[in-house]
């Protein structure tokens, strides 16, 4: 993924290439800025990886399915997650190309990038038992070190990070505002149609799909 290559955004339907209002952001996501002051956008080289990131909450979580087994065995259907018909009208699938206005993308899979990040934080790696910032720790849930780096690139000057998604490993961009933004690249695709790729992901993860 480059600068200039197509990607895709899931977002509001109103607005799906725009930052989130600072008002309704969580500050919650891998890249977020820790101290809250610039906001990052999301995308991904495919639909599909959008999909699958956006939709993962909605899996049923292995303490959930360790519990419900106790409960009533094996014997019933475990409770799917719901992509209410609300949900579906109130976002869209954008294709889209990242513009950038200061500054380059930072790749973290780049292990040079890695190393010069890791001696620069090593006190906080080592406070949270990381040896060494390798992709398992850039990919790790723990946004205290997730969004340090962020922090750490964004002073640096970057215009944001590239990195890889968890859950498929596709390609995927985290765009730091001021510095990059998406520039539409086609109409947004309505998720109230039958988009092949939400089938997908809806019968990936055992979800209910609402019309």
């Amino acid at each position: 993924m480059t600068a200039a290559s197509p990607v895709w955004r899931l977002g509001h339907a109103a607005s799906p290439l725009a930052f989130v209002p600072r008002s309704l952001s969580s500050w919650q996501h891998r890249f977020d800025d820790p101290r809250r002051e610039y906001r990052t956008l999301y995308c991904a080289d495919q639909k599909l990886t959008c999909l699958r990131e956006v939709l993962a909450d909605l899996r049923p979580s292995t303490e959930a399915l360790r519990d419900f087994a106790r409960l009533f065995g094996d014997r019933r259907a475990i409770p799917a997650g719901v992509v209410s018909t609300e949900w579906r009208r109130a976002h869209a699938l954008a294709p889209a190309t990242i513009t950038l206005l200061d500054g380059d993308l930072v790749d973290l899979d780049d292990l040079a990038v890695r190393r010069r990040l890791e001696r620069r934080h090593a006190a906080l790696l080592a406070a949270h038992a990381m040896p060494h910032l390798d992709i398992s720790q850039v990919r790790s849930r723990d946004r205290v070190v997730t969004q340090t780096i962020s922090r750490a690139l964004f002073e640096e000057g970057a215009a944001g990070i590239r990195f890889r998604s968890n859950l498929d490993d596709g390609p995927c961009a985290a765009l730091f505002e001021g510095r990059a933004r998406l520039e539409p690249r086609g109409e947004p695709a309505s998720l109230t149609e039958d988009v092949e790729e939400l089938l997908q992901v809806v019968r990936e993860y055992g979800l209910v799909l609402r019309q």
